[in-house]
């Protein structure tokens, strides 16, 4: 009969949070997360992602050097009559550009040979924006959901595991197992079967089942609802004042408390990166390791709109299971390190690219404000970037820096390889028109001599 003395007992409610909801990845977001959780380090992984990325796109980035190398030399052998149009048509821009056209022409020379890599390398940043945005998303949702986890996991330690074994139907006096601390409602009971001291109270619907197994499923996948038992919980405190309220009180304090472990020795750790303390944040003072809520809310876009509004996605219940992680919710994420990095390495990249489209820059107007153009792209560029920095996440900025750093060393040893490849080229050349005039003897050598 120790199960209807149990029934007896005065009991307390708990507060309870709805089930928690995951977010679906795309492919590429589906990658990220193998690459991190294969390397163990949010941000190595990080950087893994984007050297591997880069090595995709490496042999367009070489086509796209190779190219607009070739279109420089193309021009420098052209120079004096591109100076010519230059004078001559430098009132009449129309005129100059159909003139410009028809000796590119004439020489082999194509503006658009360097255009698709340059396209595809737009593209694959659109696409790693999203991709990262998708992640950063999942990642602040899967900490959240974490936070919820632990707190229902102090509650129902003490609680009966639900199997198909210990969920106990019956009657009492003719009626169903029912209690009604509030008188609301009907109730299931849990019972260990090892330990009949130890149970948990479920809500549920009045619902006819046909079966008993049909029965187990609806509890085992129904909303739950937590009490204390408070005889029980006074003998454990050895405090045998308590109210049921006071009762109630420290369980959920216990479970908070259990809350703000779970944050700070594990995911804490995993969103941590050197400085930056949560790396799905901006590097910057005004975010926080914690979000607010309006911030969080922003994850929400990725589930369901019925999820979003009800426990524990709503503000009330982010609020209550972040109770305890206040402090977190005021400390800078970080110091705009990687703000000022991605800034300065675009900024930097732009400088080399212009240096290497020197000679296209020079005439393509016939007034030579192609140049000008450019450094207005380039302050355009610079300041878009900046914007993204502080739009985005830090992780994104770790990619960004990474990405700008080997994008300038391929440049310039592609660079540097090309230049070497085609001064060889064009001492052969000029070597070749040497000999027919000189045969037997060396340009070079002679050259020298000349020098001397």
């Amino acid at each position: 009969m120790q199960i209807f003395q149990i029934l007896t007992t005065q009991i307390a409610q708990v507060k309870s949070l709805g089930n928690t909801s995951v977010v679906h990845l795309g492919w590429l977001s589906n990658i990220i997360k193998s690459i991190i959780e294969g390397v163990g380090i949010v941000g190595v992984g990080i950087i893994l992602f984007s050297l591997i990325l880069k090595a995709i796109v490496l042999p367009f980035d070489i086509y796209q050097r190779v190219a607009m190398s070739k279109q420089n030399a193309k021009m420098k052998e052209n120079q004096d009559k591109m100076e010519k149009l230059q004078k001559q048509y430098a009132n009449d821009k129309t005129a100059y550009n159909q003139k410009l056209m028809e000796m590119y022409k004439e020489n082999g020379i194509s503006m658009f040979s360097s255009c698709l890599p340059a396209i595809l390398s737009i593209v694959i940043f659109i696409v790693a924006i999203n991709a990262f945005t998708s992640y950063s998303k999942y990642a602040d949702l899967n900490n959240y959901n974490a936070l919820v986890d632990a707190y229902h996991t102090s509650l129902i330690e003490n609680s009966a595991e639900i199997t198909d074994g210990n969920i106990k139907t019956g009657t009492i006096d003719g009626t169903s197992y029912t209690i009604t601390p509030d008188g609301s409602g009907n109730y299931f009971l849990v019972v260990d079967e090892a330990d009949e001291s130890k149970y948990m109270v479920m809500s549920v619907i009045k619902k006819d089942f046909a079966t008993a197994e049909e029965k187990v499923a609806y509890v085992k996948e129904s909303q739950r609802n937590y009490y204390v038992d408070v005889e029980r919980y006074r003998n454990y405190v050895g405090n045998n004042a308590l109210t049921a309220s006071e009762c109630s009180a420290q369980v959920k304090e216990t479970a908070l408390n259990r809350v703000k472990t779970e944050y700070e020795q594990t995911i804490s750790g995993n969103m941590k990166f050197l400085w930056i303390k949560n790396i799905w944040q901006t590097d910057a003072s005004f975010k926080h390791p914690v979000l607010s809520y309006s911030d969080f809310s922003k994850t929400l876009s990725e589930l369901d709109a019925n999820v979003k509004s009800v426990s524990p996605y709503d503000e009330g219940s982010y609020n209550f299971i972040t109770e305890k992680l206040g402090d977190y919710k005021t400390q800078a994420n970080g110091y705009y390190v990687l703000i000022v990095l991605s800034i300065g390495t675009i900024l930097l990249q732009q400088l080399i690219s212009m240096k290497t489209q020197k000679e296209q820059q020079k005439y393509s107007s016939a007034d030579g404000s192609g140049a000008s153009n450019q450094k207005m792209m380039m302050v355009i560029m610079t300041v878009m970037f900046a914007i993204f920095s502080f739009m985005y996440s830090a992780a994104f900025s770790i990619y960004m820096v990474t990405s700008n750093i080997i994008s300038m060393l391929t440049t310039l040893i592609i660079n540097k390889i090309v230049d070497v490849s085609m001064r060889k080229a064009e001492e052969k050349k000029l070597q070749q028109k040497y000999d027919n005039r000189f045969p037997g003897r060396t340009y070079g050598k002679e050259k020298r001599k000349k020098s001397k």
